[in-house]
């Protein structure tokens, strides 16, 4: 037995919300890779300002901003995600929900079926029946 599916802007919400979580991480992987990359190519421009010296400064600023972007990326995505299957959760609930009290309506009715009456030919109850 199944039951029609219902709250269809939900789903569609839902699955969203999953597609925008995948797209905000591999736009946090190109941003944290392009922002290390960039970081290490400052060292050339940097070096002549900073002294022989200070070469690590550029490319250790560009690594931590990469990997902070990453993690904010991560965040964003868990939340995205959750917030996204959530909401399918919370539709699979009550789907089911709908189906377990169709199945209980169901199985009530079918118990509810009125028993065949037996009748012996004259007399009460209370005299035993004898076939002829």
């Amino acid at each position: 037995m199944s039951v029609p599916n219902r709250f269809g802007v939900l789903r569609f919400i839902g699955n969203l919300l999953k597609v925008v979580a995948w797209i905000w991480l591999v736009l946090s992987v190109i941003g944290a890779i392009g922002m290390a990359i960039a970081g290490s190519a400052l060292i050339p421009l940097m070096s002549g300002a900073m002294g022989a010296n200070a070469n690590w400064i550029p490319a250790t600023g560009g690594v931590i901003g990469g990997i902070a972007m990453l993690f904010i990326g991560l965040i964003y995505f868990l939340f995205f995600y959750a917030i996204g299957e959530g909401i399918q959760m919370m539709l699979a609930v009550e789907e089911n929900t709908r189906l377990t009290a169709a199945l209980l309506l169901r199985m009530h009715q079918e118990s509810q079926l009125p028993e065949e009456e037996t009748y012996a030919p004259g007399g009460f109850t209370s005299e035993p029946f004898e076939p002829s």
